[in-house]
Parts: structure tokens; C-alpha cells; sequence
């Protein structure tokens, strides 16, 4: 199926189909005929057409007649139809606008005028039909009053056109160029511009080009009404970016018909662009949430064990570019779990949050605290001179915890704290190595008792890695039999008889030998 806008083009006179058809065939599926019958026929068709073209004079049913059936029939009534036709009274474009035709074109067709003619209605009808417009379609029509700007320099003209839309619309009147232009760059804006081409000092063509290098002005449709109607000015001003020309004397019915559609085109434009608006913004700050929650401790608000690598990993960068040094500290509270247990977890939450705001408090601005997990915390602390010593601000931290009770429910509670190193460059140059040796610093510290701080060292790396070989092929030995069952009698020493037995396990392990 082909993926453009179908138009039903309607003529009985083969050459104008064939003229219609060379100017639309690149850019629409066509779909024509050269009747009244066959036109509805065809517009009753799925898939059905976008946009009906069609002739007034034909033989049986005429335009008018055709513009009747479609309108009275609810599967066609929101086709657009505009005429295209050799009949230039007024009153025929009169006729066709006020039985509902979508717009009117004079032949011979200006090529460029039917183009954006077309492009205008297409794209009027498919937000119509967007589901997204509902609430706006609806709203009452006292509420989508709308200001026109009209731009003469002859004050027939402006008359003209004052008596006709004052009714319907707030009228703005500007008789230069620049004073035009004043008024669009201003406080209130028009919602569209009728600008005439032949004035004075600034033409419409300058005008309109200054009107569309604006933010504002981009939006704002502009309509020019003159007596020029070479198609050389037409498509100038099409490439100025008008949203559409009125060729002078006018039917002040076209007007209206021209107004209206380009208003409700640009009220259209302009909700679309502020539900895409609000929609980015909605997305923006749904991604804003997904960062924090990824990348925030939800109980503290501190950055988490994610963010932390992150912050690491920059503290890493920036000391290697500056040949500095940082520390981490890994710290965990001493006897949490059994004032967790005994006052419950939402007295334990409680804690954690006043044990990050105090831990926030005592470091510079320039570190970096982060709950990891459970009651522990991990601390990016920047080497500065003049700066303590990591150990004695470690301390402080110990003892600032320590020495102060926190009030939970008007309960003093006491909570110590322990603490674990290892510091860059010396401890590791990763991530990951930092991490594992402040978390072995900080097991060896809790292993002498509480409130202790440990710097890492070579051993403890060793040793954790022994312990959890060890571990680690000790849950492989009874999968690969590897455990032996031993007896050790027990003998009387009065009189070296066998009175029992002991039953031993040993374990053969494949390097170590025998582990007892």
C-alpha cells in the first residue's frame, strides 16, 4: 500500500486531470475521476482518499452536487474538499466555502498555491483526526478568541477588512512595516498577520521575512492579500514562509474561510509543540528520578554503592592528572544490630539517616560519603595540605560518633563506630582493588574490638584470599570425597586396655595433605 496522502482528483476535461496529476504525482497516491458518480464512489472506498480536488461544472452531477453527497454522508463528511474551478466569481467561491468545501482554487492553477494549499489542509485534517486533540477540539469557541494584525498602507483596505472581522476576532491595524513588525516583536502578538505586498519603504515580502527569522514570529501564520497575482510573487512568498496569498479584490467569505483554517492550524501546531513540551519535560523529570533512585541511597539520600564507583572513579582520574593522593574509608557501626533488633527498624532507619547528616557535617564539601549497604559507610576523604592526617581524621569521625548520643524518641542512644583505610596510590590504583582492601581494613579494625581504625596492609589481602581458597575448597571436598574417617582408641593407662574410641574426620586435601 502506498504510504502517502491519497487525493481524489475530480474533472471531466482529461486536460486539466492530466495538469492536476503532473503537479501532485511525486509527492500523493492519485486516485481520479471524470465524474460526479464515480467521485463518490471512490471517496466511499477504503482506503479512503485524504483530500477530494474537485471541478464545479460537469455534466449530471455537478460540484456542487457532489460537495453535497459527501458532507451528507458520515463516511465522508471529513474528507476535505477544495474547488478547483474556471468559475472566478465571487459568489461561486462564496457558494462552495458556505456548503463546506475546505477551500476554493481558480484555474489556470498556480502549481506552488496548490501545493501549499494542500499541504495546509492535510495537515489541518490529520490533527483532527489525532486522538491526542480531543480536548482541544472541545474546548468552547469562547475560549480560542483570536487577534489579527492587518498591514496596509491604504486605509480603504484596512476598513474593508476592519468591518468584516471585528465580530469574530480582536483586529490589529499597522500601516508600516516597521510598525508592524513592532507589534509582532511586542507584549501581545498577533495570532495571525494579513499583510499586504506593495507598501511603502518596507514591502510585504520584508516584512514577512523579518516576521519568520523570529522565535515568535515562526508561529505565527502569515496571509498575503494583494493585487499581484504573477506566480513568481506567489512563490516568493511561499518561500518567505506565508502560509498562504489572497490576490485582491477578495471575497470577504474566502477571507474568512482562509482565516479560520491557518488559525485553527497554528492553535493545533502550537498545543502540539506544548504537549511535546510538557511530555519532554514529564520524561526529563522521570529521568531524573531513575538517576536518583539509581544512584541514591533511598533511606539517606546519600549517593549509593553505584554512584560511589562513579565518584571513585572520577577521584582516581583527577588524582592521577594531578599526582595526588586520596583515601577510603570504609566505616560500619558497632552493635547496630542489636539496637536495631531492640528498637525496632524504623528507629534503626532513623539512625542511619542522623549518622549520615553527622558524617556529612564533619567532612569537607570536596569529599564524598556514601551508604554501600546495611550500617556501613564509605568515604572519599581528599589529600590537601594543611590538611590532618587521614588517621587523626578518621578518628575524629570515630569519636564524634561516639561522644554524642543520638536522640531517637527521646531516647539517648550511643552508637560506636569502626573503621577501615586504604589509600591511593599506595592500596590501589582501581576501583575495585580500593574498594576490596578498605573492606579488609575494616574487617581486621572490627576484629580488635570497637572503635578501632586499621590502615590496609600486604597481609590482610593475603591472608583474606587464603581464608577464602580455604573456604572455597572446603565446600569441593565432600563433593569429590575427599574427607577420610579415622578412629582413635582410648586406652586405660592403669592397664593399657582399648576401653573406647574416638571417631575423627580428616580432611585429604590434594596439595595440602592431610589438614587436621
Amino acid at each position: 500500500m502506498d504510504p502517502r496522502p491519497c487525493i481524489l482528483i475530480v474533472d471531466d476535461v482529461h486536460e486539466n486531470l492530466h495538469a492536476l496529476i503532473n503537479i501532485l504525482r511525486d509527492d500523493y497516491a492519485i486516485v481520479a475521476a471524470t465524474h460526479g458518480e464515480k467521485a463518490l464512489e471512490l471517496a466511499q472506498r477504503e482506503p479512503r482518499p485524504n483530500l477530494v480536488l474537485l471541478d464545479i461544472k460537469m455534466p449530471g452531477m455537478d460540484g456542487y452536487s457532489v460537495l453535497s453527497a459527501l458532507k451528507t454522508n458520515p463516511f465522508t463528511a471529513d474528507i476535505p474538499v477544495i474547488f478547483v474551478s474556471a468559475l472566478a466569481e465571487a459568489a461561486d467561491e462564496a457558494r462552495g466555502i458556505k456548503m463546506g468545501a475546505a477551500d476554493y482554487i481558480t484555474k489556470p492553477v498556480s502549481p506552488e498555491l496548490l501545493r501549499a494549499r494542500l499541504r495546509t489542509h492535510l495537515e489541518l485534517q490529520r490533527h483532527r483526526q489525532n486522538p491526542a486533540m480531543l480536548d482541544f477540539l472541545t474546548y468552547p469557541e469562547s475560549e480560542r478568541i483570536s487577534s489579527l494584525l492587518v498591514v496596509d498602507d491604504v486605509p480603504e483596505n484596512i476598513h474593508e477588512l476592519l468591518e468584516a472581522l471585528k465580530d469574530r476576532y480582536r483586529i490589529q491595524v499597522a500601516c508600516t512595516g516597521a510598525r508592524a513588525l513592532e507589534i509582532v516583536q511586542g507584549a501581545s502578538p498577533p495570532d495571525l498577520v494579513l499583510l499586504d505586498v506593495v507598501m511603502p519603504e518596507m514591502d510585504g515580502y520584508e516584512v514577512c521575512r523579518r516576521i519568520k527569522s523570529t522565535p515568535t514570529g515562526r508561529r505565527i501564520p502569515v496571509i498575503f492579500v494583494s493585487v499581484i497575482d504573477a506566480i513568481q510573487d506567489k512563490l516568493k512568498g511561499f518561500e518567505l514562509g506565508a502560509a498562504d496569498y489572497i490576490t485582491k479584490p477578495f471575497d470577504i467569505d474566502e477571507v474568512h474561510a482562509r482565516v479560520r483554517t491557518h488559525l485553527e492550524l497554528a492553535r493545533l501546531r502550537r498545543f502540539l509543540e506544548d504537549r511535546v513540551k510538557q511530555r519532554t519535560t514529564m520524561l526529563q523529570v522521570s529521568e531524573e528520578k531513575y538517576r536518583i533512585l539509581a544512584h541514591r541511597d533511598q533511606l539517606t539520600g546519600l549517593p549509593n554503592r553505584v554512584l560511589l564507583a562513579e565518584l571513585l572513579t572520577h577521584a582516581i582520574q583527577h588524582a592521577e592528572r594531578n599526582d595526588a593522593q586520596f583515601a577510603l574509608l570504609s566505616l560500619d557501626l558497632d552493635n547496630f544490630k542489636t539496637i536495631n533488633e531492640s528498637l525496632g527498624h524504623s528507629q534503626g532507619d532513623q539512625l542511619l539517616v542522623e549518622v549520615g547528616k553527622r558524617l556529612q557535617k564533619l567532612c569537607p564539601e570536596s569529599d564524598a560519603i556514601a551508604r554501600i549497604g546495611g550500617d556501613e559507610f564509605d568515604i572519599i576523604l581528599e589529600r590537601q595540605e594543611n590538611m590532618p592526617r587521614v588517621d587523626l581524621l578518621a578518628q575524629h569521625m570515630i569519636d564524634a560518633l561516639a561522644e554524642e548520643p543520638f536522640m531517637l524518641d527521646g531516647r539517648c542512644i550511643y552508637v560506636g563506630a569502626s573503621i577501615g583505610i586504604a589509600l591511593y596510590p599506595a592500596d590501589g590504583t582501581s576501583v575495585e582493588t580500593l574498594q576490596s582492601h578498605a573492606d579488609a581494613a575494616l574487617h581486621k579494625a572490627k576484629a580488635h574490638g570497637k572503635g578501632v581504625l586499621r590502615f590496609f596492609s600486604p597481609e590482610m589481602s593475603n591472608r583474606a584470599k587464603t581464608r577464602l581458597t580455604l573456604e572455597s575448597d572446603l565446600r569441593q571436598a565432600f563433593d569429590h570425597g575427599e574427607f577420610r574417617l579415622y578412629y582413635q582408641p582410648q586406652v586405660e593407662l592403669a592397664n593399657g586396655q582399648i576401653v573406647g574410641l574416638e571417631a575423627l574426620v580428616r580432611w585429604a586435601h590434594p596439595e595440602r595433605g592431610i589438614v587436621p
